[in-house]
């Protein structure tokens, strides 16, 4: 029996953001805002940036706006909102009808994408910014594997 789109993205939506909070729940204190040059994102932007983005991807997916989003005053409040996004995101893929697949939706910057391009794009996008936050770990002398 083969899974669904659907179920695929979402347990591939589980892991990365496993891997992710196991990276992220790792970065110390005072190294949560830190960043290696100006331009650069700190860790808890990178987490603020996912939880907007995975809210998004929902909302494109529903064919509603997306809410405003503050920034996250704390690198707590940032893994919260990174938590909550990813479990509105996986119901909200959950709730698609198959027959939606093919529909298209206009992203704010004029692109069409259809709705399956959307269910596929949060996983790697998440992978993304997993390696982001890994790397920014290595920089400050953090080496250990958290596979």
């Amino acid at each position: 029996m083969s899974m669904d789109l659907r179920e695929v993205e979402v347990k591939r939506i589980e892991k990365i953001s496993e891997l992710l909070l196991k990276a992220a729940q790792a970065v110390p204190e005072e190294k949560q805002t830190w960043k290696p040059l100006p331009t650069g994102k700190s860790a808890q932007e990178i987490l603020a940036h996912l939880a907007m983005a995975n809210s998004f991807f929902a909302a494109l997916l529903r064919g509603t706006a997306p809410a405003p989003a503050s920034e996250p005053a704390t690198y707590e409040e940032a893994l919260k909102r990174f938590e909550e996004s990813k479990t509105e995101l996986m119901e909200t893929i959950r709730s698609v009808d198959p027959s939606q697949f093919n529909e298209k939706r206009t992203m704010p910057w004029g692109e069409v994408r259809s709705i399956k391009d959307l269910i596929t794009s949060p996983m790697p996008h998440m992978a993304y910014h997993w390696g982001q936050i890994a790397y920014l770990q290595t920089l400050w002398g953090d080496s250990e594997n958290r596979f």
